[in-house]
């Protein structure tokens, strides 16, 4: 099994979960820089200005130059966590849905790709109030799936900011972790029961004698 937002304005300390298996992951990163970090107004940039990173042009504005896109995890898989305010979850998984459909819809090769292995799971348990989710990425791609408003913007530009402005107060902490497979305890498509032959029957009743 592999587990595969940088998200956020006030990004802290990774959650301390009680998973078992962090001993065996590579933690290649403890705490993911604000790459979606509004403007300390709260407001979209000043006409004339370019918008903050991860945040979409304000309408009627040229966007930025495009900037090069970094790679979230360098681990074949990994894990996002994100902690949302309770009274902004709805917000943050309409956000969701919007990002599943833009990732449909993209002509680029590179989002589809994404898009495998890409599941979020929402904690039964609060964590300091707040509502976690977890990014579950089995088979990470190139490309960064810290800023879900990036890929909205590509495929819905007139979207963005409105979806931006709903969510943006939301975010309270995002954690990134890279994982590489130790074990796949399920077995299937192991290499060892490929290669091991079933088990011989035990205690089989006897042969009927021959007459």
């Amino acid at each position: 099994m592999k587990f595969g937002m940088r998200i956020g304005s006030a990004l802290g300390a990774p959650l301390a979960l009680g998973l078992m298996f962090l001993g065996s992951a590579q933690i290649a990163s403890a705490q993911t820089p604000p790459a979606q970090q509004p403007p300390a107004s709260g407001q979209p940039p000043a006409a004339g200005q370019p918008p903050a990173a991860g945040q979409p042009p304000a309408a009627g504005q040229a966007p930025a130059a495009p900037v090069k896109e970094e790679a979230t995890f360098t681990a074949p898989g990994g894990l996002l966590l994100v902690q949302i305010k309770p009274d902004k979850t709805a917000a943050y998984e309409t956000m969701l849905t919007k990002l599943k459909d833009a990732l449909a819809k993209s002509e680029k090769p590179e989002r589809r790709a994404m898009a495998k292995g890409w599941k979020v799971y929402k904690a039964s348990e609060q964590n300091g109030g707040n509502t976690l989710y977890v990014h579950v990425v089995e088979a990470a791609a190139p490309g960064d799936y810290s800023n879900p408003l990036l890929i909205i913007n590509e495929v819905f530009p007139t979207e963005a900011q409105g979806i931006y402005a709903a969510v943006k107060d939301g975010f309270v902490q995002t954690s990134r972790l890279n994982l590489t497979l130790v074990m796949d305890l399920s077995g299937a498509g192991g290499a060892a029961s490929a290669a091991s032959p079933a088990p011989a029957a035990q205690n089989a009743a006897p042969a009927a004698p021959k007459p």
